[in-house]
């Protein structure tokens, strides 16, 4: 998990304020894919890359090619927070197949853009094609997990959340150790506020696996919400003082003990 996908992550289910917000002004290119305009900086390598899948997906007459290149496209868009631009390609790829491993290249690039968007309605709708998706795929493969996990999150945006909760149960009943599962209901714990759920989550994920930084981070953040503060920070400091542990996860953490130091 990168830093702006665990700003995201935190952001919307603690409602913090983020730090920007990217303009998403769509135009069209040759390929008829939405494409969004930005004032952030592209790296050369990228906008390179973008360039080059770009015509090849234009001059592209295999079927299969021109998927993987919008699958890249839709990838690369998300790097940069490019919401539209990767629903265009998703709807590409369904348009150009509807074999099974199309849809669930189209639904994995809704599901990556509804966790990356900070709209609210944009999200209920990447959500619901995602959910589409990943429904039509369970029903030729009822027990995969891997899908299951993923259509509870997209269920979480209905009307009917805790379809979406009954879901992640089903999974642990089959999987008591499904680490996806267990992580989705201890961020689902924290958004419903019942943070000693939370707590006890991302214990059991720590048990199962000691290196698991990113549940050390949502424990961290499970204490800090609950009010205890300094468990929160020696949580937060242990992460940081880890030299193994992912950067960007260390930089959000030490960013989080400086906040409790200040309350």
């Amino acid at each position: 998990m990168n830093r702006q996908q665990i700003i995201l992550s935190v952001g919307a289910l603690l409602a913090v304020v983020l730090i920007y917000q990217l303009p998403r002004v769509v135009v069209e290119n040759e390929t008829t894919v939405e494409v969004e305009t930005h004032d952030f900086s592209i790296s050369n390598e990228d906008e390179t890359t973008f360039t080059s899948l770009r015509q090849q997906l234009k001059e592209s007459s295999d079927i299969k090619k021109s998927i993987n290149f919008a699958d890249s496209l839709a990838k690369l868009s998300l790097k940069y927070q490019l919401i539209d631009s990767a629903a265009s390609y998703a709807r590409l790829i369904l348009s150009l197949d509807g074999s099974r491993e199309a849809v669930a290249k189209a639904s994995m690039i809704y599901y990556q853009a509804f966790q990356a968007t900070t709209d609210a309605e944009q999200s209920k709708e990447l959500a619901s094609k995602a959910r589409d998706g990943f429904e039509a795929l369970l029903v030729e493969d009822p027990q995969n997990n891997f899908l299951k996990n993923k259509l509870a999150m997209t269920l979480m945006t209905t009307e009917a959340p805790m379809a979406g909760v009954q879901v992640l149960r089903e999974v642990l009943a089959s999987d008591p150790e499904n680490r996806e599962a267990i992580l989705n209901l201890g961020l689902l714990a924290i958004r419903s506020r019942q943070f000693d759920r939370a707590e006890e989550r991302f214990i059991n994920l720590l048990e199962l696996d000691s290196t698991d930084y990113e549940a050390q981070f949502y424990y961290g953040v499970s204490l800090s919400e609950g009010g205890k503060t300094e468990e929160a920070k020696a949580v937060f400091e242990k992460l940081v003082s880890t030299s193994d542990a992912d950067p960007a996860l260390k930089a959000t953490a030490s960013s989080l003990i400086k906040e409790l130091e200040n309350i």
